[in-house]
């Protein structure tokens, strides 16, 4: 191989390696439907015994204790009353048992990318076999330890009969000589607040405590390439902890990881994230919180619905349809635990949450981040390596998008921006490109001539390079730029729900997902499906494009003189268009847009050194 063109080889290669590896390694199969499909029972592992200890030595609340619902308290409580909850965006309800807030749907968020599709669920009702909720409820500590102070079935008594975000509901209920208060308010977007006040009207002292937790199943499969799992940000010398569903084997908390420990000087959170979605619970540093990741039990859902009527199991299946969160593997809780405190007759205690209930927005996310000082909440979206990039990236498209209306012309628009970004590195490299293109009859000849005298052939080659001041290994550049650009753009559109559904012109209508053409039915023109062929051979209009812009811009290169290298370039744009057609739509239009700016430019470039040539005569 010819060690003036080593390195462009080299650059080459290894781009198509990055592409190959991260295609087979980092691109999960989609599910099956197996693996999605509801599970007719849940699984009953067993809960670790003893009291989890806070950082101070005092114990917290043994939420694990109490995880495991009996049949007749779940019965009791999908069987309850409710009130609605609705604003611009979400629509739901809470259960009057215990203020459990389970049914929760976005109203901008479908399924299916299709109008008629149900709304997404993000919570799901107690009593489904993949029940997601949230609530906050009151502890009080006895001789016997800690426990429920109400019954978890109990009904509360409401002051109103829906939430809106002018309307704020107050549950409350009375026992054991206390009166305990559950105030919900909600914002016009994902945000419910939850102030939970008690009174003790006996004439005893009692020691007293709130606890706010979420509950989810754990997934059936793993998202690779964005993160799913629970997170949080407890203080600032751990920043965001991140951990898979799986590391979650038994408690996690302050006492045995100090990641855990909430710090003083500021709010922290703790919640479960999913592709698209965030489920978390956001405590004041005043609050001297508790924060706990644990396994818990999960109940005999066929036991539970042989027990309820007809009309109340169809409505739990009718509210199913837009669930997302599909799973069969131990439910995990996390929870925030306020430390009880000591009330004699008459004295009160209250405690505020917050509940993000939504999408994982960037705009929504780092507007709760301002307004409510939730430090590093926009950290829920996984950028990857390439944060740097992804995040100023998705930034400018959202930016541009509001001005054009389309995030695919805002992609094409950002193209332009890059490009002019780039334009002093890539306008140096294209001139000596160009200069190389003009050499190939000089660099030939002497390739014949010193052809059994290698070092030889290496002097004259590099004296004629610094003769004419080009650089044989220019075209190095201009891919070497475009990799860190590619998957921070991937990641943009992959991970952020910005680009989900989000659609562009004609047959692209979901930038986020694969063009759905394919060139096996010649393009929807043969009445058949085409789901039977792998993804890699349904290659649609876009990566055709693509791969034609890719072969005009090559050709516009310098000849490679080697044949190792010649057959890379020839067979290059048919290797992409094979691997860019699994790709995001949206990143194909980049490369596309890119690839014909690139062949403008570098045409406007070798024309103008063709001008030269002559003018010098």
């Amino acid at each position: 191989m010819k060690s003036d063109n080593k390195n462009l080889i080299l650059a080459v290669t290894l781009s198509m390696l990055i592409l190959v590896l991260y295609q087979l390694y980092f691109t999960p199969p989609p599910p099956t439907a197996e693996q999605i499909a509801a599970q007719n029972m849940a699984q009953n592992i067993g809960q670790n015994a003893g009291q989890t200890l806070a950082a101070d030595g005092s114990p917290v609340p043994s939420i694990s204790a109490e995880a495991m619902e009996s049949t007749k308290a779940i019965v009791d409580i999908i069987n309850a009353p409710r009130i609605a909850i609705e604003n611009s965006m979400v629509i739901g309800s809470i259960s009057l048992a215990g203020g459990r807030i389970d049914d929760l749907r976005l109203k901008s968020f479908q399924v299916e990318n299709d109008a008629s599709s149900n709304d997404v669920s993000l919570l799901r009702r107690t009593g489904t076999e993949n029940a997601y909720f949230a609530e906050s409820f009151f502890t009080s500590v006895t001789d016997t330890g800690y426990n429920r102070a109400v019954d978890r079935a109990a009904i509360w008594q409401a002051d109103g009969t829906a939430l809106t975000p002018d309307t704020p509901v107050t549950l409350s209920y009375t026992a054991d000589g206390v009166v305990y208060k559950l105030t919900y308010s909600i914002d016009d977007a994902y945000m419910i607040s939850v102030a939970s006040s008690v009174e003790n009207i006996s004439d005893r002292v009692q020691r007293l405590g709130s606890s706010t937790r979420i509950l989810r199943q754990r997934p059936s499969y793993t998202e690779w390439i964005s993160y799913a799992g629970p997170m949080g940000y407890f203080n600032s010398n751990s920043g965001n902890v991140f951990l898979d569903f799986e590391d979650v084997s038994g408690t996690i908390s302050c006492a045995n990881d100090e990641r855990f420990c909430a710090g003083n000087d500021t709010s922290s959170w703790i919640g479960v994230s999913d592709k698209n979605w965030l489920t978390a619970i956001i405590s004041a540093p005043d609050q001297q919180s508790d924060y706990i990741m644990r396994p818990v039990n999960a109940p005999n859902f066929e036991t539970i619905r042989l027990q309820l009527d007809d009309q109340t199991r169809a409505d739990i299946d009718q509210i199913q349809t837009g669930n997302l969160h599909e799973g069969n593997g131990q439910p995990i809780e996390a929870s925030s635990n306020q430390k009880p405190v000591q009330l004699a007759q008459g004295e009160t205690a209250s405690w505020t949450t917050d509940l993000f209930l939504g999408p994982k927005k960037y705009t929504v996310l780092n507007d709760y981040q301002d307004s409510k000082s939730i430090p590093r909440f926009t950290n829920a979206i996984d950028w990857g390596w390439f944060e740097f990039l992804a995040k100023p990236m998705l930034i400018v498209i959202v930016w541009l998008n509001e001005y054009v209306n389309n995030f695919g012309i805002a992609i094409i628009l950002l193209t332009v921006g890059i490009k002019i970004l780039f334009f002093p590195l890539a306008n140096k490299s294209y001139k000596s490109m160009a200069k190389m293109r003009e050499l190939a009859p000089q660099v030939k000849d002497l390739r014949e001539r010193f052809g059994d005298d290698r070092q030889r052939q290496q002097q004259e080659m590099m004296a004629l390079y610094r003769k004419e001041k080009v650089n044989p290994a220019s075209g190095c550049l201009p891919i070497l730029l475009q990799i860190p650009v590619f998957f921070a753009l991937y990641k943009v559109l992959y991970v952020t729900i910005e680009m989900r559904h989000a659609p562009f012109f004609g047959w692209v209508t979901d930038l986020s997902a694969v063009d759905p053409t394919s060139i096996i039915n010649l393009f929807g023109l043969l009445p058949y499906d085409t789901a039977f062929a792998p993804d890699i051979l349904n290659i649609g209009i876009w990566p055709i494009l693509m791969g034609v812009t890719m072969f005009i811009q090559m050709s516009l290169n310098p000849p490679p003189p080697d044949p190792v290298q010649a057959k890379i370039f020839k067979y290059m744009p048919v290797m992409f268009t094979f691997l860019l057609a699994t790709f995001p739509a949206g990143l194909v239009v980049y490369w596309t847009w890119n690839n014909i700016l690139t062949i403008a430019q570098q045409w406007y470039i070798m024309r103008g050194v063709r001008l030269e040539k002559q003018a010098r005569g």
